[in-house]
């Protein structure tokens, strides 16, 4: 019964070829849940889409700092947790479905990522669906990754389906957000991986100054290069790894934070967007490319002198609009459960290493008697 009525609502959305979706992230930065609701629609096999509406909703105070050491948590206060960023997200979708007076097809959530560990094949987000879609009564799509970890994939990035069905006029698409991601738009083999960690360290290192973040990199602009520091971590191993490969916060932990012990934050976070700018130019191959920078860090203006700094092969970083850096992840995570709620594809195994690429993502639509 579920699948028959599944199948007459996707006919019945195709016939109208205009796809109403809310998407949802929430980023390892734990900077907050960005929310968008997008018009999506296919023309001449080119997906296209259209931004209606959009808000962060930063975390704070006690939610934020469980997010933030939730990967340390019991499995009872993590699954407490779950409920509780479940009912959050949940309280936010429906004042943003309110405000706005919009009536939703689908709503796509990402959740919250806890654990992401390819060697042990596991990878877990938390803000439970279930009281999503009990309290909306909108179809559901979630848990977008463990299908490709379990068939041997890193289960990251994701974005870069979105990336060459959305933003194909770019060369490149590189997301500068708690961990920094690139696609190479190849029209013969999409690559794309994890470059190198963002967000993730800067913010820790503001944090540990009495700031949620470097705003601006005004913090970062008062500090110095440290060239020992710098030279260790441009030779951290992973950078010799070929993709697929990603990264977490906890091989994160293991790789990068040992090293910056012994320094003072302001140099770390001076030296950390060095680093980053040094990463970034050396991931891209061709020459003169066009390349779009979207999330938090493209806002952080020292870090784009560092970017500049190292572009040596004349690229073209391409800023767009505000809406456009900050809700990019949450418009393609809504693309990618429309594509699975169409039983299409949204996963490329050539980006992931999986056996196969996949239509990932579990549906919740309607209950069982």
């Amino acid at each position: 019964m579920h699948s028959l009525i599944h199948k007459k609502k996707i006919i019945s959305l195709m016939k109208t070829n205009k796809y109403r979706v809310v998407g949802i992230m929430s980023g390892t930065s734990c900077d907050g849940l960005d929310i968008s609701y997008c018009h999506f629609w296919k023309k001449k096999n080119n997906w296209f889409y259209k931004l209606k509406y959009c808000e962060s909703i930063e975390y704070e105070g006690l939610l934020k700092n469980k997010l933030i050491e939730c990967y340390k948590m019991s499995g009872m206060d993590l699954k407490k947790l779950d409920i509780e960023l479940g009912n959050f997200i949940t309280e936010k979708i429906r004042e943003f479905i309110t405000k706005y007076g919009i009536d939703p097809d689908l709503i796509s959530t990402h959740g919250h990522t806890v654990f992401h560990d390819i060697e042990e094949k596991i990878s877990h987000q938390i803000g439970n669906p279930f009281v999503l879609y009990e309290k909306i009564k909108k179809p559901v799509i979630y848990n977008f990754r463990e299908i490709d970890v379990i068939s041997g994939g890193q289960g990251a990035p994701l974005v870069p389906y979105g990336d060459i069905n959305l933003f194909k006029e770019y060369d490149y698409c590189v997301n500068i957000g708690g961990i920094l991601n690139i696609t190479e738009n190849n029209k013969n083999n999409l690559i794309a991986y994890d470059v190198c960690p963002a967000n993730i360290i800067l913010n820790y290192y503001s944090r540990k100054i009495g700031f949620d973040y470097d705003k601006d990199g005004v913090v970062s602009s008062t500090g110095n290069v440290d060239l020992n520091i710098l030279k260790k971590l441009n030779s951290i191993k992973y950078y010799k790894n070929k993709g697929p490969k990603s990264l977490d916060i906890q091989k994160i932990e293991k790789l990068y934070f040992p090293l910056l012990k012994k320094y003072t934050p302001k140099n770390i976070l001076r030296t950390f967007i060095d680093h980053v700018g040094y990463q970034l130019n050396k991931a891209i191959k061709k020459n003169k490319s066009k390349i779009l920078l979207t999330g938090g860090g493209a806002f952080n203006k020292m870090l784009l002198k560092s970017i500049e700094k190292y572009n040596n092969n004349n690229h073209l970083y391409m800023l767009p609009n505000k809406n456009l850096i900050n809700f990019k992840e949450s418009i393609i995570f809504g693309f990618l459960g429309l594509k699975r709620y169409l039983n299409k594809k949204n996963i490329e195994k050539s980006v992931t290493g999986a056996k196969q690429s996949s239509s990932s993502g579990i549906v919740i639509e309607n209950k069982f008697f």
